[in-house]
Formats: C-alpha cells, structure tokens, sequence
C-alpha cells in the first residue's frame, strides 16, 4: 500500500530533477561536504574542512569526516607521491611502482613511467654497481675514471680516490688495449679512434699535413713562405707580376748587382744605409766603400759613437779604443797618457799613501793624526790633526 501511494504522488506531482549545484554562494547546500566545496560537482576542499570521502578533499586525505595532509603512510596515493606512499618526497618506490622520474625509484631506473629492475645499460649508477653502468659483482669493469670500491672494478690501472685511474702517463691515453700519444698518433688523433685520411699526419691533435720545420702547410702542400711567390708571408698571399718574395714580403726585382732591403732595391757596395748588409748604416760623416763603411777622421782619431771623433791617446772617455772610459780617481783627476789610464797629482791637502792607484789620493793630510801634513807624519799620543798640524 504505502508503494502503491508514492506512485500515485510522482504521478500527481511530476518527477522533479537536482537542483543545479551552487559552489559560490557560502552555504554548505547540495551535496557538497563543506561551504562551497566537496562532493560531486563542486571542488575538493582544503585542509581541515568537512568531507565524506577522500576525493572531497585538496589532499586526497580523509580522516574521520576532516581533510587532513597526505603522509607516506596513509595507504593512498597523495601530494608529490609517484605511487602509494612512495615517490616524490616519500622515498624510492619499489621495481614496477609508477614514477615520473628515477628518483622515484628505489633502482634509480625510471622506464615507461614504472620503476624497473637495475640494468648494466640503463646509463644510471645503481644497484651494485660502482660507475655507471659498470663495477661491482654484476657489470663489467669500468675504464679509466668511472667509479670503483676496489682494483678488481677497473679494467685497467688502479682503484685511487674512489675513480679508476688510466694506466698511462700523461699526455697519453689508454686506446684499447694500449696507450697512445692523441697529439701524435694518426689513427687516433686526438682522441681514440680518430683516425686521420691517408696523406695527413697528426700535428697537435689534428690532421694536417706534416711539413719540414722550415716549411708552413698551406692547403696540401709544404711552401716556404719566405721565398714562395703565390704564399709570401702567409698562404694564399700572392706577389703582383714581375715582383719576388724576399724574406716574406713581396718585393720588385733588382738588377744584378743590387738587393732588396725593406722593400726597395739598392747597391750594398755604396749605399750608406745598407752598406754590406741590408740595415748596416754608416755614421752620418762616413761613406760607404765597397760594402765597408769609411770614417772620415783622420788618423790617430777614431770615430766613436757613430759621430765623434776621438784621439783615443789621449781620451779618458774612449782610452785606446772607443768606450773604455778611465776610472774616477778621488781627489785627483783621472787621464789618459799615451793610451793608458792613470791620474794627475792630487788635489791640495790630499796624498797617495798606499801607492795605490785604485783608490786614488785616499788620505786627508789636513785631519788624518796618522799621515797629518804629509805622509806618515802622525801625531803623538793625545793629539789631534787640525790644519796638517799636530796638536
């Protein structure tokens, strides 16, 4: 009976739909579980609101009816967690757990957005290996600088510092099996198994052509840039017609009997400026004869200091040659007497007691009590030498 009369009322009255969901209106109304949150339609709520289940809630965390934060051991998948409880800040997840990235996963080893088992190519450091890739009981040894715990995880040299260390010495490298020298060796120019085309040497780490020392490579070919018309100086820098290459600068030919010097022709038998050699310049007085410079004073003098006449007899500055200038003399003055250095007599109240040239007129006969007025005239016990007198 009471079902026959609820029939009856949905047909008097008609089958009225939900009213639509109002999220903003600040009741708690319609299913929400919370003001204007929760429930179907409208969105989770935050931290401790109201909720039913854990889908009303911001954290996906609902413990008796109130929104709380999501931890690593609430049994469900919440906030930066890959998988349930783990991934994100909760730890490694376990092989075969959802992750985003390998350190989701216990193995380091994210593939497919699942955590998988560590592999020897997985290009990651983990499960019992020491490098990547490579060490430990499971991998095969690692090459010179990947990581080891002992000598038995390298494949050559030694376990120093937690790295394998190469067998060979620098600047070589282990290339296989061997050690080479990347600077020089063709087949591994630069680095292993860089191998150079025929024809072209190794020269410091790249393939080039190998030329004399006194030869530049340009292109494929050895020149002598200091002589070569089509390279002079430098490659590709070609002379204009007619002219030559004279010690890597472009130049016009000479007759015969000339050089070029800086670029210009001229007669090294009488130029002043190029007089023998290019750059050997004449003193402003003097001439060039037959690639010789001629000094235009007159015997005994010498030319000294490219324009100065001297008569090295006499001369204390340049004493029997130019330069050798006679030593100063104290308190005399210093000559030159038929090209040898010696001094004058010595100024007043001086002498030459040790009779030594050296030092000149060292004593004082004025105010020296051992040689007072002259020369070992010395003063008496308590006197005093004032004047070249004792008193």
């Amino acid at each position: 009976m009471p079902r026959l009369l609820t029939l009856a009322l949905l047909v008097l009255f008609g089958c009225n739909p939900r009213p639509a969901p109002v999220c903003d209106d600040g009741q708690k109304n319609g299913q929400e579980s919370a003001v204007d949150c929760g429930g179907p339609d409208c969105a989770p709520c935050s931290l401790a609101a109201a909720c039913v289940t854990n889908s009303d809630c911001a954290t996906q965390r609902c413990v008796r009816r109130v929104c709380v934060a999501p931890s690593c051991a609430d049994g469900v998948k919440s906030g930066n967690e890959s998988g349930v409880d783990c991934g994100g800040s909760c730890g490694g997840c376990a092989d075969g757990a959802a992750c985003a990235a390998a350190a989701d996963c216990e193995s380091a080893s994210c593939v497919a957005n699942l955590c998988a088992a560590p592999s020897c190519t997985d290009g990651r450091k983990n499960g019992l290996e020491t490098g990547v890739d490579c060490g430990g009981t499971v991998c095969g040894r690692c090459p010179g600088g990947g990581g080891c715990a002992r000598n038995t995880d390298c494949a050559a040299g030694i376990c120093a510092d937690g790295a394998c260390s190469s067998p060979c010495a620098t600047p070589l490298i282990a290339c296989g099996s061997g050690c080479v020298d990347p600077r020089h060796d063709s087949a591994n120019c630069g680095a292993c198994g860089m191998a150079c085309p025929p024809g072209l040497a190794c020269l410091a780490g790249s393939c080039g052509v190998a030329c004399p020392s006194d030869a530049t490579a340009c292109g494929l070919f050895c020149v002598d840039t200091m002589r070569d018309v089509f390279n002079c100086g430098t490659c590709g820098m070609v002379c204009a017609p007619g002219s030559r290459c004279v010690s890597g600068s472009c130049a016009p030919r000479c007759a015969m009997t000339q050089a070029v010097c800086q670029g210009q022709c001229v007669t090294l038998a009488t130029d002043r400026e190029h007089c023998g050699v290019c750059g050997m310049a004449c003193a402003p007085a003097d001439r060039c004869v037959m690639g010789q410079c001629e000094t235009s004073c007159g015997l005994p003098l010498l030319l000294c200091g490219g324009a100065t006449c001297v008569d090295p007899t006499w001369d204390p500055d340049h004493c029997n040659s130019c330069g050798n200038a006679c030593p100063m003399t104290p308190n005399a003055t210093r000559l030159c007497v038929m090209g040898v250095c010696t001094r004058s007599n010595c100024n007043a109240g001086f002498g030459d007691c040790n009779f030594s040239p050296m030092d000149g007129c060292e004593r004082s006969f004025m105010s020296d009590a051992m040689h007072c007025g002259g020369c070992g005239r010395f003063c008496m016990l308590g006197e005093s030498c004032d004047g070249g007198a004792c008193q």
